[in-house]
């Protein structure tokens, strides 16, 4: 499973502990995000770690995000505006809506 091996083992374990669950949750690869739709999920949720540089503000290197009780994982590509987002959840259904609510900050890029 490629998400599994680009997702460190420390994000399942402390997904695991924060909701008591025994196993692996879904997850759910998005389409690249742009560095405003990260910004926009930290602001409005609550973020867990991040590693990050900073220069003028924050550059978030890669960093966890809770929302509800799904994790965002987020890892910073190449260049300095574009991220990988891994959604981790037990119920693949509440991912919609905010897949929808960051669909203006998706790249046309294929998954």
């Amino acid at each position: 499973m490629e998400e599994k091996e680009e997702i460190p083992s420390h994000i399942f374990d402390r997904y695991r502990s924060i909701n008591k669950f025994e196993f692996h949750p879904n997850i759910v690869r998005t389409k690249n995000i742009i560095r405003d739709g990260v910004d926009v999920l930290i602001k409005k949720n609550k973020l867990l770690w991040t590693n990050s540089n900073y220069d003028k503000g924050y550059i978030h290197n890669e960093g966890l995000i809770v929302w509800g009780v799904e994790f965002l994982y987020f890892k910073k590509l190449d260049n300095d505006t574009t991220y990988k987002l891994y959604i981790l959840t037990q119920d693949i259904t509440k991912v919609e809506m905010l897949i929808f609510g960051l669909n203006k900050y998706f790249t046309i890029d294929k998954i």
